[in-house]
Parts: C-alpha cells; sequence; structure tokens
C-alpha cells in the first residue's frame, strides 16, 4: 500500500461551518477552466465523477459491481491512480459494492460518508477495505464546505445530525445531500435521497436552486416530490438506473419532470453522459 499524505491538508472551522482545502492536484490535471461531471452508466445504482477545473477528481459512489472501474478508465489517464475523493452517499450495495474495488486500484486520499453502520452481506467488506485505504475518514454533516480551488466547491446539506456508528435499518435517513457549485453553476447531488429528507431540506429554508438535479432514488415515486421539483427549479435532470424490479424510474416521476419542463437524461437509455461548465454556462453530451 502507497503511504498516503492526505489532500485535505487542513480543517478551519468558521461561522459554524467545516471548510475543508484540497491542496493542489499534482496528475491528469488538463486545467482547461472547465468544471466535468461524468454520470456513469454502471447499471442499476449510482456512480459520478467530478473532475474540477484544476484537476481535483472526486467520485460519488461506485455502483453495484465493478463496472465502475471500466467508467473510470474512460475519464482518468492511464498513469493516474490518484482520486482526491469518495464520497458514500449510503451503504447500500448499488451505491457501495463497486468502491472496494476503487480502493484496491486507486490510491483514494480522502472518504466522506455519514460514517453509519447498516447491516448487509457488502458492507463489512466494504467497512474493512475503507479501513485499509488509510485515507482521511470524514464524517459527512450538513454546512461542511469542500474547496476544490478555482471557485469550485461541494456543500454538504444533509445529513443534519451525526449518524457516526449508529446501525440503521433504513440509511436513506442519513443519506448524503449535497450542492456542486462553480462560479453561477449549481448541481444538486441526491443519492438515494427520498420525501423526508426533501421534507426536511425545504423547510430548513435552505437554498435549493439547481441548474442540473440528479433525481434521487433512481426515480423511485418515494422521492422528487412536486414541492421539491418547485424548490430546485432544474431545467436538467439525470436519472441513474438499470434494468430492475422495483419499476424504476416511476412513470408518474417521468410524468412530473415533464410537467414541469424539465429535460431528463437516463442512463439506462442514453448511457455514460458529460457535464462540461465555465461557471456560467453548461453542456450536456453523451460521453
Amino acid at each position: 500500500m502507497l503511504n498516503k499524505q492526505p489532500k485535505l491538508t487542513h480543517l478551519v472551522v468558521l461561522l459554524g461551518l467545516s471548510v475543508f482545502a484540497f491542496s493542489t492536484h499534482s496528475t491528469a490535471s488538463q486545467k482547461d477552466g472547465l468544471l466535468k461531471i461524468y454520470f456513469f452508466d454502471v447499471g442499476q445504482g449510482d456512480s459520478i465523477f467530478i473532475e474540477a477545473p484544476n484537476g481535483n477528481q472526486v467520485l460519488i459512489d461506485g455502483g453495484p459491481d465493478n463496472k465502475v472501474v471500466q467508467e473510470l478508465a474512460k475519464v482518468m489517464p492511464f498513469y493516474d491512480r490518484e482520486i482526491d475523493m469518495v464520497i458514500v452517499s449510503h451503504p447500500h450495495a448499488d451505491h457501495i459494492a463497486g468502491l472496494i474495488e476503487v480502493l484496491k486500484r486507486y490510491d483514494v486520499r480522502n472518504i466522506l460518508e455519514a460514517k453509519e453502520f447498516y447491516k448487509s452481506p457488502v458492507f463489512p467488506v466494504w467497512h474493512d477495505a475503507e479501513s485499509d485505504e488509510n485515507a482521511n475518514l470524514i464524517e459527512a454533516k450538513a454546512g461542511q464546505e469542500i474547496d476544490f480551488g478555482n471557485e469550485a466547491k461541494l456543500t454538504v446539506l444533509y445529513p443534519n445530525k451525526s449518524y457516526d456508528g449508529i446501525y440503521l435499518n433504513k440509511p436513506h435517513q442519513a443519506n448524503v445531500v449535497a450542492m456542486l457549485t462553480y462560479k453561477n453553476f449549481r448541481l444538486l447531488l441526491t443519492g438515494d435521497m427520498e420525501k423526508s429528507v426533501e421534507d426536511t431540506l425545504i423547510s430548513g429554508g435552505l437554498n435549493l436552486n439547481a441548474d442540473i438535479l440528479k433525481i434521487g432514488h433512481h426515480g423511485s415515486k418515494t422521492s422528487t416530490t412536486s414541492g421539491f421539483l418547485s424548490a430546485v427549479s432544474p431545467e436538467v435532470a439525470f436519472i441513474q438506473v438499470g434494468k430492475n424490479r422495483y419499476g424504476h424510474p416511476a412513470p408518474e416521476i417521468l410524468k412530473r419532470l415533464s410537467s414541469f419542463g424539465i429535460k431528463n437524461y437516463r442512463t439506462d437509455l442514453d448511457g455514460h453522459m458529460e457535464v462540461l461548465s465555465d461557471g456560467e454556462t453548461y453542456e450536456v453530451k453523451r460521453y
């Protein structure tokens, strides 16, 4: 195992917010001033890769199997074996199973998660893998800001209390929700967030407005309420979904998106998708 020096070099508490700052990324950076977001096609699961304008790299979730490694190979040079941060939205297998192989193949500097425990076959394997990784383990809490540099940052909106070491039967209740911003561009990242968390965010008076929304829970009818869509008011939505027995995405969710005039893309139909932004405008295209 490589001897790692965490990229998150310091923790500053300012006005009640925890602010993490990345150091300058040393490899694989084109530094072209663009924020790059890739919605990976990993089947029935979530996995999103972000490259900040200065080259810092973040992987959010890893899907249900090792397909995420193939997807990473499409967007990272073969010689780049470092990922600055992995964010775990919650410990269901369709979000963490693929991350186990990611930790084996890449030098992951930091892992951000709610740190809840969950009884499942894959969870102890994941927990052992992250313990062996020697990464900087960070508990996700509302108010944290992860500064990627060059005016790009990610702000944690939820969970709003600590779940560290607590066993949860329904880990969606501790699902990590975050807003990615780059200058005037905004993307809301939701994992498998359901209605109860949506309501909590709305009642908390947070600014949820975003250009792009990652639809919660693969388009399940338990998420993406009309009130939530009104609060976010996105132009574009992404649904990460594959062949499944749950009926995802639910027809009523697709109808609701259409009624709001929100263009949506689905990884089961559109494949691996890419968003590029200069902080003022953005472009969506198939990768």
